[in-house]
């Protein structure tokens, strides 16, 4: 499966695509910032996990403390 992304400045643009794309019989799905950085630093943290340089536990103890403002 291939996918597409088109990041969009207003509603009207995404509308517009939505549209668009719909009319050429393609499959649509929209996803926010929000949604599309926790999918990206979650691929990341599974990739420093299984490339031997980070470990997710590290990462976790330090947002902790990042976290708690220590």
């Amino acid at each position: 499966m291939e996918y597409i992304v088109i990041p969009t400045k207003s509603k009207s643009e995404t509308l517009f695509f939505l549209d668009l794309l719909k009319k050429m019989h393609k499959e649509v799905a929209t996803i926010s910032a929000d949604e599309m950085e926790d999918i990206t630093f979650t691929k990341l943290m599974k990739e420093a996990e299984t490339s031997g340089k980070g470990s997710m536990s590290k990462v976790k103890a330090h947002l902790s403390k990042v976290a708690s403002g220590k």
